[in-house]
């Protein structure tokens, strides 16, 4: 649990989408990748996600609050079963046995909390086990390396996921393409150039009309933006005329004018 919460806190398990990956067919997803998507396109959500898993580990650590984190992480797990389930996920047999151990620290106090939170009854305090020091120093150490380990892994990551943006990032639709001064009409050549995504420093990714991709190098190229939202191309035999996509709206709203999206 506190592995898997800091590697959502910082927001790597489920990676971002690129522009490329916002230009592909819904039903080229599986459902796992549909879940990754639309997990890692909000990683404040994902961040909130791992905050509840880690607290929910980090309070296991303690017999005082065990019961509390107990609680949390069967929630956190009942969720990821569930999800595991409808999207076809391969860990299912793995976080069912962690759900079965969060219930299994449940049961002692079941009594308790079906008194305390549906009979509205008094509930005595429940009464602190006597444990060495020894083995719950060991369990603090080996978290405490878990919490390092999986930090310095996870922000390694970060970077790798959330580097600098080149210049004009984003994803483009070809408006006109024209090889050897000759313009080339949409639909008539399998080979001509449909959209256009920058997402990489040194590298520019073409969805050619039959919907394959190619990649090309950046350098081959030249570049020119007349507009804000319009960018000129050109190469040693090719001139593109590309125009921005808007691909998502601003991530968040207050009220949501339904009419205007």
């Amino acid at each position: 649990m506190i592995g898997s919460g800091i590697s959502r806190l910082i927001p790597v398990q489920m990676p971002p989408p690129f522009p490329f990956d916002f230009l592909r067919r819904l039903g080229e997803l599986t459902p796992m990748e549909l879940l990754w998507t639309f997990i890692g396109a909000s990683p404040t959500f994902q961040s909130f996600t791992g905050l509840a898993g880690l607290a929910g580990g980090l309070l296991l650590l303690f017999p005082r609050t065990a019961l509390l984190g107990a609680l949390i992480c069967a929630a956190n797990l009942l969720m990821a079963v569930t999800l595991s389930l409808c999207y076809d996920l391969p860990f299912t047999p793995y976080l069912s046995f962690l759900l079965l151990l969060a219930v299994l620290l449940i049961a002692p106090d079941l009594r308790r909390l079906a008194n305390l939170f549906l009979l509205d009854r008094a509930v005595e305090p429940a009464e602190e086990p006597v444990t060495a020091r020894s083995p719950q120093l060991v369990m603090l150490l080996l978290a405490l390396c878990v919490i390092v380990w999986t930090s310095i892994s996870a922000g390694l990551r970060f970077k790798e996921l959330y580097p600098p943006k080149p210049p004009f990032y984003g994803a483009w639709s070809v408006e006109e393409f024209a090889v050897n001064g000759e313009e080339v009409p949409m639909f008539t050549d399998p080979d001509r150039w449909q959209r256009v995504a920058i997402q990489e420093p040194g590298a520019l990714d073409v969805e050619l009309m039959i919907g394959s991709r190619k990649r090309f190098p950046k350098a081959a190229f030249s570049f020119a933006q007349p507009e804000p939202d319009v960018l000129i191309l050109e190469g040693r035999r090719m001139r593109a005329k590309l125009r921005r996509m808007p691909l998502s709206s601003s991530w968040f709203h207050w009220i949501l004018d339904m009419d205007e999206e």
